[in-house]
């Protein structure tokens, strides 16, 4: 790998006279990050979100930069979302707040460096889509339905101005909120046309149609796109989505994808008479690894292209008319592949990869994306002719100042014979011959998959001198829709908590683990495990954990996912709960001897906070050691702001250091 300046940063660092030390929680201040590097059409010049932290406002800024293609010439372009080039690449639009805070579309004209608002609409711009000669926008916009039970309330005089309560909120919808949002206005996603120079937006869909995602078009005359015409209220929405096709013109839509099945992600070829998208032919799952269709649009027929892949595929790209790449989960790493449409051919673009690459846009051969390894933060990334290079340093000179600790992989199998794969971080200046604590890290999801990349807390810990171990047990995506789904039902069970056990003791058996000094901790997903683990083993000191499930029986009815939450069981709880009792974690508090923090944000809804606080109350009862921690300003998870992340860390640190067997 090349990666461009980094004598010129090592050079700097010995003018500096800095030595190696161990990693410093302050410097997380100072970490920047990338995202969604795109290439210009014309391959000469790329646009790439930086985010850095706003300290004084306990904030993350992100800005939109520009650089030449090779990477050199970086500087800041503007403020706004989700950029997009315009056709020719001299121009390239943006979503912006106007001044009444509505999002619109602008356009920036990279000549003259001016700008322009092109749309003025009320109800504000979600997503959008250049047309291919550049003289339109598609774009849509959420459109609420009308209000059908309202209360007047006699005696009102219109002339008064009243100090009333507002109208509450009528609910008649299973999913009418969401986490990171809250309460969801009723309606659906439409979609409009606007020209690229500005003026009056007309609406082209209609309707009995969700727009979802994907939104580009697929000649001058149609636009592609993922959305929901089911709109069943009682089914999981991602359980519902189809590829569709809009005349822009005739406002015909077609579904092109099987409605009994879950399709999305489309894209369409260069030339437009070829769409490759992903899927699963059924709705019936848990978590399987969809695959990749193609469609022939003059024939209007679709063709499987692959099968029985490890994970689904995601970000499909052309590279010409014969030929795609993705980016693909698999044991660990995010990997390019490259497929051919014709024979279904499938090749690695970089044999043997093992770190992550998550691409964003080509041109011609060559891929920019978002590369991460273990030792540092994504930056953008370029692959051609197999080799990559990395055109941003972002972090380099921070990051060098300090000795990280080593990634290991580890490989074991389960007390079933499953193969399960992880990995474990060692302190800087590791010594076999010492012990060392150990910090047990379980993933959330439960649909996820763990990777050697670079996380800051878990490099901080090792810099404290724990070593971490984080682990993708049976329900991790990754490994095949088998190894994925083989814990439909049964979440949180027997075979994901021996999985988990197991490569503890695969750990301890290598000599260097103090056993008193072991912890245990997880967030969403990883906090139900958390709290599984503790129930039913007591070899861990202490446990956290974060934003939980604790009594399935009582999150059904105040999560945002409901529907998706009663899939996990066989029947309903008012049928038969002894399932739900059964893998409420709650229900053992009585084995619980080990001290459990507890920590959630009064804002999540997702596992809601009183999910946490029946379990702290339990423990409580119980005369377990225990704290509960709420955290502010937060939806799902405990570190969104810049602040609460250090509070996290210093929390989960200071509550293991009271403990030890």
């Amino acid at each position: 790998m090349k990666v461009r300046n980094i004598f010129v940063i090592l050079f700097l660092l010995g003018s500096f006279n800095l030595s190696a030390n161990n990693l410093l929680i302050e410097s997380y201040w100072d970490i920047q990050s990338v995202r969604s590097p795109l290439v210009s059409p014309d391959g000469k010049n790329i646009i790439f979100a930086k985010r850095y932290i706003d300290k004084k406002n306990d904030d993350y800024i992100t800005e939109l930069w520009i650089m030449d293609s090779n990477g050199s010439n970086k500087r800041f372009l503007l403020d706004g979302s989700n950029p997009k080039w315009s056709p020719d690449s001299l121009k390239i639009a943006f979503i912006k707040e106007d001044e009444n805070e509505v999002p619109q579309i602008y356009i920036k004209y990279l000549q003259n460096q001016s700008e322009s608002k092109i749309t003025n609409f009320s109800d504000g711009v979600e997503d959008y889509a250049w047309s291919k000669n550049g003289e339109f926008f598609s774009f849509s916009s959420f459109n609420e339905y009308e209000k059908e039970w309202v209360i007047e309330i006699p005696g009102k005089d219109e002339s008064i101005e009243y100090n009333w309560t507002d109208d509450p909120t009528v609910v008649t919808s299973m999913h009418w909120r969401s986490d990171g949002v809250g309460e969801l206005e009723s309606g659906e996603n439409h979609l409009y046309l606007v020209d690229s120079s500005g003026g009056s937006a007309i609406k082209i869909s209609d309707w009995g149609l969700d727009y979802v995602d994907d939104l580009q078009w697929l000649n001058d005359s149609q636009v592609l796109f993922t959305g929901n015409d089911s709109l069943d209220d009682l089914g999981t929405p991602w359980k519902q989505l189809s590829v569709f096709t809009l005349d822009v013109k005739t406002k015909k839509l077609e579904k092109i994808t099987n409605p009994k099945g879950v399709f999305s992600t489309p894209k369409a070829s260069p030339d437009g008479n070829k769409i490759v998208f992903t899927g699963h032919p059924s709705k019936d799952y848990s978590s399987v690894a969809t695959n990749i269709y193609v469609r022939d649009i003059v024939r209007k027929k679709n063709k499987l292209l692959t099968k029985n892949l490890s994970a689904s595929p995601k970000n499909l790209f052309w590279l010409n008319a014969n030929e795609i790449v993705f980016d693909h989960d698999h044991r660990g790493s995010a990997r390019v592949m490259r497929l051919n449409i014709l024979n279904s051919k499938l090749s690695e673009v970089i044999p043997g990869f093992k770190d992550q690459f998550y691409l964003s846009s080509t041109y011609q051969d060559s891929l920019y994306g978002v590369y991460m390894n273990p030792n540092r933060p994504g930056e953008v990334g370029l692959i051609a002719n197999t080799k990559l290079e990395t055109l941003t340093q972002h972090n380099e000179l921070i990051l060098s100042q300090y000795e990280l600790g080593v990634t290991n992989e580890i490989n074991y199998k389960s007390p079933d014979n499953m193969d399960i794969q992880g990995w474990y971080i060692t302190p800087p200046d590791f010594d076999k011959s010492k012990k060392y604590p150990l910090i047990l890290v379980i993933h959330g999801g439960p649909h996820a998959m763990y990777r050697p990349a670079f996380n800051y807390s878990w490099h901080q810990f090792a810099s404290d001198g724990y070593v971490v171990l984080y682990t993708n047990p049976r329900g991790s995506t990754g490994y095949g829709s088998e190894f994925a789904n083989i814990i439909d039902n049964d979440y949180p069970g027997s075979g994901d908590l021996s999985d988990l056990l197991a490569g503890v003791d695969h750990l301890t058996e290598k000599g260097f683990i103090d056993e008193s000094k072991m912890y245990v901790q997880g967030c969403s997903g990883g906090g139900v495990l958390t709290a599984w683990v503790v129930g039913h083993d007591d070899r861990f000191a202490a446990a956290a954990s974060l934003c939980p499930v604790t009594n399935w029986i009582s999150m059904v009815g105040t999560t945002d996912i409901p529907a998706w939450t009663f899939e996990w069981f066989d029947k309903p709880f008012w049928e038969d709960p002894s399932n739900w009792l059964d893998r409420s974690p709650i229900m053992r508090t009585g084995y619980i001897k080990t001290p459990t923090l507890f920590m959630t944000g009064v804002l999540d809804i997702r596992t809601p906070m009183p999910q946490t606080e029946e379990m702290y109350v339990a423990l409580k009862e119980a005369g377990v050691e225990t704290a509960l921690i709420r955290m502010n300003k937060e939806w799902h998870g405990t570190s969104s702001k810049p602040s609460n992340w250090f509070r996290t860390y210093g929390y989960l640190t200071e509550w293991y250091q009271r403990f030890q067997k």
